[in-house]
């Protein structure tokens, strides 16, 4: 809202579960609607914790509106599923009905089509309408605006010395089996390090020194990020991650899995030195050369071109030109 040139009118649910968001949000919303919007609409933009098909059929009017979906994340089952549960359906409801689906990385997209593709197989009355060419058809890779301006603001810092051994972890969505794994391979090794965290500490070694850092604390994240040496990840199959993409503008030396987001991110001149199979030996040997290894003289132009694509007033552009072609179709065949 603050990068792009329209005007929005933002709708919000309190603080719920995603389970309870899936089966209320489009309830809660069309009363919001019904009770109190007067004005003009021309897109409806929402994430995927929504059920939209509800949300059309509760409010008629916005059906005539063209419709976006943000997967941010997604709760199609996993492509080895075998059981169903009574939310299975809902994304894919939501992304049958919008007329686009956006993604925020390249491997997101994978991931959804191939649960979308398993999840048809498994239900053969889905199969006769073959929703998975549509699907394809109106999906998109859109990447999002991460807001930068803290590391900006002290970008003197970026060339600062500081403590290699330091090292910068998000615990949320990560596999703490991993983590705990890979530190202690390299603690067998006789590496010393300390450990910043930022998340839930629960099912993390507590044998393993650290500072943990509030969540809410936005600009003290950041800010933390400038006396850290190494950033790691432990989330095989993250879709995004925004602190990373923050330590990355910061100047952190990244430790990252192979799998999810992770290689988008980095040039493919670093992927060899940055990137570990998610297995504990393999995070052990890389977090060793990360103290050790010489780094590349031009990594930093590298990242810098990457990151650019992350810039709140690139990514809210791209956003807005898309939007704008969509409204003006959508007058058009009317």
């Amino acid at each position: 809202m603050r990068y792009s040139r329209h005007r929005w009118t933002l709708l919000k649910l309190p603080p719920r579960r995603i389970e309870r968001r899936l089966t209320a949000a489009a309830h809660w919303f069309s009363e919001q609607l019904q009770r109190h919007w007067s004005g003009k609409i021309d897109v409806v933009f929402t994430s995927e914790a929504l059920n939209l098909a509800d949300l059309l059929r509760l409010v008629p009017a916005l059906n005539k509106k063209p419709s976006i979906v943000y997967f941010h994340d997604n709760q199609l089952p996993d492509v080895r599923a075998t059981e169903s549960q009574p939310l299975d359906f809902v994304n894919m409801n939501t992304a049958s009905v919008a007329d686009e689906i956006w993604f925020n990385s390249a491997f997101h997209q994978r991931l959804f089509l191939a649960r979308a593709t398993a999840f048809v197989k498994r239900h053969q009355e889905l199969a006769v309408l073959n929703p998975l060419g549509p699907l394809a058809g109106k999906s998109h890779v859109m990447l999002p605006a991460v807001d930068l301006g803290v590391v900006h603001q002290h970008a003197e810092l970026m060339n600062a010395k500081r403590p290699s051994r330091n090292i910068f972890v998000e615990t949320r969505d990560a596999n703490l089996q991993l983590l705990n794994g890979g530190l202690g391979v390299a603690t067998r090794r006789g590496e010393k390090f300390e450990l910043t965290t930022v998340g839930p500490v629960e099912g993390l070694d507590p044998s393993i020194t650290r500072k943990t850092l509030p969540e809410q604390d936005d600009k003290g994240n950041a800010m933390a990020l400038f006396s850290t040496g190494v950033f790691l990840s432990a989330k095989p199959v993250a879709t995004c991650d925004f602190h990373a993409i923050r330590a990355l503008a910061a100047g952190c030396w990244p430790i990252f899995p192979k799998g999810g987001v992770y290689p988008e991110l980095l040039p493919k001149s670093m992927h060899s030195s940055c990137l570990y199979e998610p297995a504990a030996e393999y995070l052990g040997s890389r977090l060793q050369d990360a103290w050790h290894i010489q780094r590349p003289d031009d990594y930093h132009e590298e990242l810098r071109l990457n990151l650019n694509r992350f810039d709140p007033i690139t990514a809210c552009q791209a956003m807005d030109h898309r939007f704008e072609e969509l409204a003006l179709s959508h007058t058009v065949s009317k």
